[in-house]
């Protein structure tokens, strides 16, 4: 069977993603700008997009291509591209898309309203379109708030500002990141950033899939908590410290998802605590977590999101398919697996070598995937977002709560065996 998978940029952070497409026995051909993929050979062909092309001349181009292939239908696991591969979905007939649902994952102010309209736990926000109005808008705050991006993932642009100077600062920094990550942002609206009230809490993310309409939880990860002024992220680890506060946060993804009215989704929320201890809706998408969480979800949970996906999405419209789709699949694990965390190999510096290195030898050692070239030049918030030479997956058995912590630390030793070498930034080798 064919598939179609839309993936503009960035594929190379979704190896294993592809790899159980691949499993399924699937006939993947590629629509993507980069330029190399013609070369891989995981793929049966390769549709070069032109870049510049947006909405619906874009799901256009994909749809006729799709139909020239002979490919009933199309997903992606790329943030800019869940709309419109909806799009293209609808294109190629189905009912089952709801692209006005991937609209409001990828635009926190529609994300704001959609809480609100819902009754569903959101902190305060108001969109600004640029310095003037978010000064204007922080007479209504009390600091210290966030200050972030309408768009953009991993907290690029996110911070947390205690002044008048720190704010107008973190607005002229989401300023240039629009212009940087264009591409990022919605079309439909002047609004380039959100002034939130600052929930202190602890901070975690949730994966799900839906399936015809209902709701399957996969995990829920810790994450490092950081008070500020900047949230670089870090240390995704599971399993879920606290697992008697799934119940609340599944309810609100099912009332998220309700609201929605997806049939067939990936499924991300984020959620910290305020001040009283109530977890919150940071924000939410119609796409499960980046790079490496899809592996550790699967090792430690035993659900295979992806594959529930890919086969709803086969299944389209059909009842009998739809029916099908949970048959034989392993169902989620009572009891963790494992305990596994993500640590970011943040650098400062020009890199000149990157590589898992004695990391690799480890038994706790699963990945390493690079994000930077040698020859990149990596820097900290504020002065560079998300500069990160890699990601590194680490696993250890689990056992009983303590090895929640056994594992961050197992992952922070092998970030420090990683052979990834910088010197610094006016350096020349």
């Amino acid at each position: 069977m064919k598939i179609l998978l839309i993936m503009r940029n960035t594929y190379a952070w979704h190896r294993e993603h592809i790899e159980t497409l691949e499993r399924m026995g699937l006939e993947i051909h590629l629509a993507t700008q980069v330029a190399e993929a013609e070369d891989d050979g995981r793929f049966a062909s390769v549709v070069r997009l032109e870049k510049g092309l947006e909405s619906e001349e874009l799901a256009e181009v994909c749809a006729k291509a799709a139909v020239d292939l002979g490919i009933a239908s199309a997903l992606t696991f790329y943030d800019s591209d869940i709309v419109v591969t909806s799009r293209v979905n609808q294109l190629l007939g189905h009912s089952w898309p709801r692209p006005e649902a991937d609209e409001i994952s990828r635009d926190k102010r529609l994300q704001r309203a959609f809480l609100e309209r819902h009754g569903l736990p959101g902190p305060r926000a108001v969109a600004v379109t640029g310095v003037e109005s978010g000064l204007a808008a922080a007479e209504s705050f009390t600091y210290p708030f966030i200050v972030k991006p309408s768009a953009l993932a991993a907290s690029m642009g996110v911070s947390l500002v205690h002044d008048r100077d720190g704010l107008e600062r973190a607005l002229e920094d989401i300023t240039k990141l629009v212009e940087q990550w264009a591409g990022y942002f919605p079309m439909d609206g002047p609004d380039i950033a959100l002034l939130e009230d600052f929930l202190p809490g602890k901070e975690v993310t949730l994966d799900g899939v839906v399936v015809a309409g209902r709701f399957h939880l996969v995990g829920v990860t810790n994450k490092m908590q950081m008070p500020g002024p900047y949230f670089e992220e870090d240390f995704y680890t599971l399993p879920f410290r606290t697992p008697e506060e799934e119940p609340g946060l599944v309810a609100v993804a099912e009332a998220i998802v309700a609201g929605l009215g997806v049939e067939h989704a990936l499924f991300n929320a984020e959620f910290r605590q305020d001040a009283e201890g109530r977890y919150r809706v940071v924000e939410f998408a119609t796409r499960m977590s980046g790079g490496q969480n899809y592996r550790n979800l699967r090792e430690v949970h035993g659900i295979d999101a992806v594959r529930l996906y890919a086969k709803a999405v086969l299944a389209g419209d059909d009842p009998a398919e739809r029916a099908e789709i949970l048959t034989g699949e392993v169902p989620r694990a009572a009891v963790p697996r494992a305990a596994t965390c993500i640590k970011f190999a943040y650098r400062t510096g020009t890199l000149v070598r990157n590589n898992p290195g004695d990391a690799f030898h480890s038994p706790y050692f699963r990945s390493y995937i690079t994000a930077s070239r040698p020859g990149a030049r990596l820097r900290r918030a504020p002065e560079g977002w998300y500069e990160i030479a890699g990601s590194l997956a680490v696993a250890a058995p689990y056992r009983e709560p303590a090895d929640i912590d056994r594992v961050e630390r197992i992952a922070a030793d092998l970030d420090e065996r990683l052979d990834v070498v910088v010197v610094p930034a006016a350096s020349t080798v």
